[in-house]
């Protein structure tokens, strides 16, 4: 029997309609034809009417935007009201009309934020998913709504896979049978852990004043260690004792404990188990652990407080690697254990309320207690110079980590093909300093950038940004990254949440550019432009506040001293725990290493200001040195300029003079510089304007130096003994004749200069050199 048809198909059979024109009778052509004309002759609607219509619309949507407002509003509302009650412990309500209740109006958000407000509704839901699981913890009734267990899971889950995430594919690795234990463990033996003493509370109002004043109060001292020598301490001083009790619990709040002065460890009476380690690190430490050096490091590091150490050597390099390794492996394994513990917790918490347990009273534990991370995950960033830097940083971290076992280190293979190999070629006939052959030995690529990230039984390599732990690169990578305002692609939000920061080699990447590495300072600790990595549910109080860099620790080393690198730790170090700085006096400058008898004269430039001195060493030189220098018989003068924006402007100005000159500076290619070497060796060209960053990445012997001036002392002291010994007889052109009583020396300096003043002739001399009220001065080397 056929289908009889529906009774719309049989109207629209009726009126000839065709299918999927809903009925309507089809239109002829002429009726086609009429309608087109008709609407040809309609006017155009006014743009008065436009911009009505765009009105309404708008007022349409601000009256949406109020009533979701409103309803996050009420939200609020009747979800503190239920914390209140809980408080009072519950009183003439059941549990399941509350738990009805709560679901209406949990459901009321949802629909009405769905139009686009997901961000508030995420947020309010982390929140109640910590007063939900603090009811669970402590045995109150489970007879809560399905979506309140929802709540409960969601962070849970959200947490684990920012632990888990690791390698490139963001691929997602169950937590261990180690993992349940270690992570059980992670509040045993708490007190007394300088990590959860630094992290866990917030900083008291008063030492918040203290440290934003301008400058900042802090109680000065001094101590002294064998290794390290004399250490000037600054520790922010709370003027104030008064704890702020809590408006809700009315608790009294604990506050983040003021910064102490350390004690450097005995290594006699060393106990392991009171350094704070974790298992996974001890069992693969050997003994003894620390020579001196290390145990005063780490004494200073463990006690979580900003060390600045300007005798960083080639000797000592690889004991101070293996400490901030240890330090850094160490603060990182101790935020996963605490992460992965709240989040079995929560876990928990989301079990009980299923097995329906009974009411107990005071169930309301503090939401801080979960509050475990920064806005992002990227919490400590190492900054070296080369990739064979971070080579030798990620084999200590690998051994610290995983000792022999191989399998425990992700895509390490890959690692040891791109760090390693492409060393320098370095000539056996006339080789380079000792110190240039250590420092360039390895890949010497000084653009890249790595993530690590760390789990209980794990280290992934190349893991993204967002889900490392650890970010390893240079500064040059760093600054790629960043980028510069006005740029379409920069990223600086993996730098929000930096709680340790290390600078190795700072004198290095002062070579190299040491804008990057302000550039950097500039962009830790910014409010993220996307919240995409962020579970505020589990955000620290002080991050949310915009604390962070007053908890972030800072470790920088270099070989020596410079005014740049006291810069950036006493205007971008703000640890509210204190900082310290090695200051240990230069007994002997590289003045003694000099060997060629020359008179080395020291011109003192008089100026108010630092922006002033550069013109006022300008017009010095240009007036009252370089017509001396340009008499014939101060040819072959090699003009030593430590600054390239110094080089630019004299080398504009000699073009512009039309000196004789040649020039080699970093950006020279090989060419160029090796005539420029033969013309100022053969006496074609008076001057050779030679840049210090040239001679710091390639040390060349340049010959046929009569007469040296340094624009300004160098700022690698080692380089004044060197260019004043290639004016030697070994490397003068026989055949002009030498007369060695000529040859010069001369070198300017300004009070600013002092630091690098007392690198060169000691620190007492150059204190006697600057009091003085002689503007020159003059060393001789003696036999």
């Amino acid at each position: 029997m056929a289908n009889k048809p529906r009774k719309g198909q049989q109207q629209h059979n009726q009126h000839g309609g065709k299918k999927g024109r809903g009925g309507k009778p089809p239109l002829s052509a002429a009726m086609k034809k009429q309608r087109r004309r008709e609407q040809a002759q309609k006017a155009p609607v006014s743009r008065f009417r436009k911009n009505l219509r765009h009105m309404e619309r708008s007022k349409e949507a601000m009256e949406a935007l109020k009533r979701q407002q409103d309803a996050e509003r009420k939200y609020k509302q009747r979800m503190n009201s239920a914390v209140e009650a809980r408080e009072r412990d519950l009183d003439g309500e059941s549990e399941e009309e509350e738990a009805d209740e709560r679901e209406d109006d949990f459901e009321m958000l949802v629909k009405t934020l769905n139009s686009g407000r997901k961000g508030a509704g995420k947020r309010e839901e982390a929140i109640e998913s910590e007063e939900s699981e603090s009811d669970g913890e402590e045995g109150e009734d489970g007879e809560d709504s399905d979506v309140e267990e929802e709540e409960v899971e969601e962070p849970s889950k959200e947490g684990d896979d920012e632990m888990e995430v690791g390698s490139e594919d963001d691929s997602e690795e169950e937590v261990d049978d180690e993992d349940l234990e270690e992570g059980s463990e992670a509040e045993e033996g708490i007190e007394g852990d300088p990590y959860m003493a630094h992290i866990s509370h917030n900083i008291s109002p008063q030492l918040l004043e203290s440290i934003s004043a301008s400058p900042a109060v802090v109680q000065k001292s001094t101590i002294k260690f064998k290794k390290l020598g004399q250490l000037m301490i600054e520790i922010p001083k709370d003027r104030s004792k008064e704890n702020k009790k809590s408006a809700l619990l009315e608790d009294e709040e604990t506050y983040a404990p003021e910064g102490t002065i350390p004690k450097a460890l005995n290594l006699a009476e060393l106990d392991p188990k009171k350094l704070f380690l974790k298992e996974r690190i001890q069992r693969h430490l050997e003994e003894p652990i620390f020579t001196e050096l290390q145990a005063e490091c780490f004494s200073i590091l463990n006690n979580y407080q900003d060390l600045y150490y300007p005798s960083r050597t080639l000797e000592n390099g690889e004991s101070l690697r293996f400490v901030y390794c240890l330090h850094a492996l160490n603060h990182i394994i101790k935020s996963t254990s605490k992460i992965l513990h709240h989040n079995l917790k929560l876990a928990e918490a989301a079990n009980s309320k299923k097995q329906k347990k009974k009411k107990i009273k005071n169930a309301i534990s503090s939401a801080q207690e979960y509050r475990d991370q920064g806005l992002v995950r990227p919490k400590v960033l190492i900054v070296a110079p080369f990739r064979s830097s971070s080579l030798k940083i990620v084999e200590t971290l690998k051994k610290q980590f995983a000792g022999d076992e191989a399998k425990a280190v992700t895509n390490y293979s890959r690692f040891q093909a791109e760090y390693g190999g492409q060393t320098l070629y370095f000539p056996k006939h006339n080789p380079k300093p000792e110190d240039y052959e250590r420092v360039f030995s390895g890949n010497t690529d000084d653009n890249f950038r790595i993530g690590i990230s760390f789990s209980k039984s794990s280290m992934k390599l190349y893991t993204k940004y967002y889900n490392s732990d650890l970010i390893l690169a240079s500064p040059l990578g760093l600054r790629m990254t960043i980028g510069a305002e006005g740029e379409a692609e920069r990223d600086y939000d993996f730098l929000s949440s930096i709680e340790l920061l290390i600078l190795d080699q700072a004198e290095i990447c002062m070579a190299q550019n040491w804008d990057h590495v302000v550039h950097l300072m500039d962009h830790l600790h910014l409010q993220p432009q996307s919240t995409e990595h962020t579970d505020f549910s589990r955000v620290r109080y002080w991050c949310l506040n915009g604390w962070s860099r007053f908890y972030r620790q800072t470790l920088l080393l270099s070989s020596h001293d410079l005014p740049e690198f006291r810069s950036i730790f006493n205007s971008k170090c703000a640890n509210y725990r204190g900082k310290i700085r090695a200051a240990n006096p230069v007994k002997a400058g590289s003045i003694r290493h000099v060997v060629v008898q020359v008179p080395q004269t020291f011109h003192r430039i008089e100026v108010t200001s630092l922006d002033q001195s550069f013109d006022s060493k300008f017009q010095h030189f240009t007036t009252v040195l370089l017509p001396q220098l340009r008499s014939i018989t101060m040819a072959r003068c090699l003009i030593y300029v430590p600054s390239y924006f110094d080089y630019v402007r004299l080398r504009n100005y000699f073009k512009k003079e039309e000196l004789s000159f040649v020039q080699i500076c970093e950006y020279s290619k090989d060419a160029k510089i090796a005539r420029a070497r033969d013309m100022f060796f053969h006496g074609s060209s008076h001057f050779l304007l030679y840049s210090e960053r040239s001679h710091f990445f390639r040390r060349p012997r340049i010959k046929g130096i009569r007469h040296l001036m340094f624009y300004q002392l160098p700022a690698y002291p080692q380089f004044y003994a060197e260019m004043i010994n290639l004016m030697a007889n070994e490397y003068q052109n026989r055949k002009d004749g030498i007369d060695a009583s000529a040859m010069t020396v001369t070198v300017l300096y300004t009070k600013y200069d002092l630091l690098r003043l007392s690198a060169v002739v000691g620190s007492e001399q150059a204190a006697k050199i600057a009091a003085s009220p002689k503007a020159a001065h003059t060393f001789t080397t003696h036999k």
